[in-house]
């Protein structure tokens, strides 16, 4: 089960390297591959730009 989750992981982060757009793609990898752990509030690299990400995610109205 292990091997088909972190499969999945890897194949989910694929898929969004290749078409989500960049900031959407770093920050799934660094939360779900990024191998440091951090599955907490707060624990992703502040490089990241999470903006972009919540604007991408708000509805158009």
């Amino acid at each position: 089960r292990l091997l088909a989750e972190r499969l999945a992981l890897v194949l989910q982060g694929a898929l969004l390297v290749r078409y989500a757009p960049p900031e959407v793609a770093d920050a799934f990898c660094a939360s779900r591959l990024g191998g440091d752990g951090g599955a907490a509030f707060g624990t992703l690299p502040p490089t990241l730009d999470l903006a972009a990400v919540v604007e991408r995610a708000r509805p158009v109205v």
